[in-house]
């Protein structure tokens, strides 16, 4: 009964010795108002499903992030954009990672599925992953336009948003 305790305990321990928590850093966002300015907002907080295991090809799981946690330098722009998004009936946006494709030293693209607005589809980013001790930090970039996931772009009037978004992820997370 003993042994078969510590074995529980042992294999128990392992699935969790590799969960990630996230630590600190942003994802960014990056459109543009035509004609007008930038638009530049950031989440500083996400919520990790990662684990990981001896390996970066071993990375999966999902990291989330509050659509209310959207700000940016205008808090009216911030508050249409949450409407435009429809965070009331879809709160969330998540990436969830499926493959991880080592492309030299810490280099790597970053496959799975990005669920927005209520739609999933295929997704990458490129960019690193690193591990130092328990922290693992994951910098990776890619593009998406809004109208993909059934994002209309907010127009003002003679003023639009443009549809494609550019995001930058750089992120610390612990064992």
């Amino acid at each position: 009964m003993i042994k078969l305790s510590i074995v529980a305990f042992l294999l128990v321990s392992s699935v969790f010795a590799g969960n990630l928590s996230f630590e600190s850093g942003s994802i960014r966002a990056h459109t543009e108002v035509f004609g007008d300015s930038s638009i530049d907002p950031v989440f500083k907080k996400a919520i990790s499903h990662l684990s990981m295991g001896d390996s970066i090809t071993s990375l999966k799981g999902t990291m989330e992030v509050s659509i209310a946690d959207f700000i940016s330098d205008n808090a009216k722009r911030d508050s249409n954009m949450r409407e435009t998004m429809e965070s009331d009936k879809f709160p969330k946006a998540s990436f969830e990672i499926k493959e991880v494709l080592v492309k030299g030293g810490n280099n790597v693209t970053l496959k799975g599925v990005m669920s927005i607005h209520g739609v999933s589809k295929p997704f990458s980013f490129e960019g690193s992953v690193s591990e130092e001790g328990s922290k693992v930090q994951i910098r990776v970039k890619s593009s998406m336009k809004m109208s993909d996931y059934g994002i209309t772009p907010p127009k003002m009037v003679f003023l639009t948003v443009r549809d494609q978004v550019d995001l930058n992820v750089d992120v610390v997370l612990k064992r």
